[in-house]
């Protein structure tokens, strides 16, 4: 494990795996609540027989610190161009589980050059109210303890004693990107090669939504796993793996 310091001196927590001359590079990314001392796993030592793989923790999650009083998508996206310019990647590949798919895309739109491909898997992108309210109820802390303690549990785990402050900005956070997260307008300018990926039992991401957005990207691919809900826990590495190794030397 290392870590970056942030401009506003967070500390930013990552880890290398694979690390070797001729390589290109890949960013892990975990999604909201999500820390890479469980998500990404199974799939970082055949990964890193290819790549020079880099796996953070967001801004907030597992080791990483955040000075800020707030999550902020822009932030947070920052902080992942700091991190490769830290490490002196010009270009990366890059494979974000919810909303790390998010940032990954952020990423491109923010700085089009640095992204080869983008893996989105089991990405939130379109966001009623209803399903903003709905989602902002399940990350109260109070009720997550009551109801799902497991979870809870899980949470107090990969986040110490913060993982009840996390989950309030994890809401505010989900808030934010309904009310001014990326468009459909921006996402028509991506021109990279782009795979959509989500589980035909997905409990947040109706296969509608996925298939809309993958014909939104001019570049746009999907992949549907079978039996396959969505913490990323359910996803088998075939054929998630292969297909990922295929399309990230495209």
């Amino acid at each position: 494990m290392a870590t970056w310091t942030a401009d506003d001196g967070t500390q930013i927590n990552y880890e290398l795996h694979g690390d070797g001359p001729g390589k290109e590079a890949l960013l892990l990314l975990p999604g909201l609540l999500g820390a890479i001392s469980s998500q990404w796993r199974p799939f970082l030592a055949p990964l890193a027989a290819d790549f020079r793989v880099i796996l953070p923790d967001l801004r907030g999650h597992g080791r990483s610190g955040n000075n800020a009083p707030t999550l902020q998508p822009e932030q947070m996206a920052q902080d992942l161009l700091g991190l490769l310019d830290h490490l002196r990647v010009n270009t990366v590949h890059v494979a974000g589980y919810s909303l790390g798919g998010y940032l990954g895309l952020m990423l491109h739109l923010n700085r089009p050059r640095r992204v080869r491909t983008l893996l989105m898997h089991a990405t939130k992108f379109y966001w009623t109210r209803d399903a903003v309210l709905k989602m902002r109820e399940q990350l109260n802390p109070d009720l997550m303890a009551e109801k799902v303690p497991s979870f809870a549990n899980q949470l107090a785990e990969e986040h110490g004693s913060r993982w009840r402050l996390l989950s309030r900005q994890a809401a505010d956070l989900v808030a934010l990107l309904s009310e001014r997260g990326v468009t459909e307008g921006m996402v028509t300018r991506v021109q990279i090669p782009v795979l959509v990926s989500v589980g035909d039992r997905d409990e947040l991401v109706p296969l509608p939504e996925a298939l809309r957005l993958s014909r939104v990207v001019p570049t746009g691919q999907l992949l549907v796993l079978p039996g396959t809900r969505h913490p990323l826990a359910s996803v088998k590495l075939v054929p998630l793996l292969p297909m990922m190794q295929a399309f990230h030397h495209s």
